[in-house]
Order: structure tokens, then C-alpha cells, then sequence
């Protein structure tokens, strides 16, 4: 599943080093973490060009995905 809605504005205009003109596509890996100030990290990785970016979701932006992140992280 493509994660690409979670990342930057900055982040998705870049163009994926493994193909040519196209985006990247970003899928959740890892342990995904809380932080202080109810933030929660979430560790992201390209299937095409191997990059991988930690991304800080808000409280209620991990609560609206927590159950698609868990699934696809296989922390269920």
C-alpha cells in the first residue's frame, strides 16, 4: 500500500531516484515511536530508490491511521 499521503508537500515533489519522473513510493517500516508533545515518528521507506525518511505525525493524525500503519508495520 502506498504511503505517499503521509509525507510532505516539500518531500513529494522531489522526483524517486530509482525511476524517472515519478514520485516515490513510501511504505511505514520499523518501530514506529511515541515523542514528547504527542507526536509519533514513523520511520518511511521508498520500495523504488531504498531512501528512507522518518516522518512526525500529531495525536490525532496517528489515531485517524494507527490501524493501517499497525497493519502494514506488522505490529498488530
Amino acid at each position: 500500500m502506498n504511503f505517499n499521503y503521509l509525507m510532505d508537500q516539500k518531500r513529494m515533489r522531489l522526483l524517486c531516484k530509482g525511476i524517472d519522473k515519478e514520485a516515490c513510493y513510501w511504505c511505514p517500516v520499523g518501530t514506529i515511536r511515541a515523542t514528547s508533545g504527542k507526536n509519533v515518528v514513523v520511520s518511511m521507506y521508498c520500495k523504488r530508490c531504498n531512501s528512507r525518511e522518518d516522518i512526525f505525525l500529531s495525536e490525532s493524525e496517528y489515531k485517524t491511521q494507527q490501524k493501517i500503519l499497525r497493519n502494514e508495520v506488522g505490529d498488530v
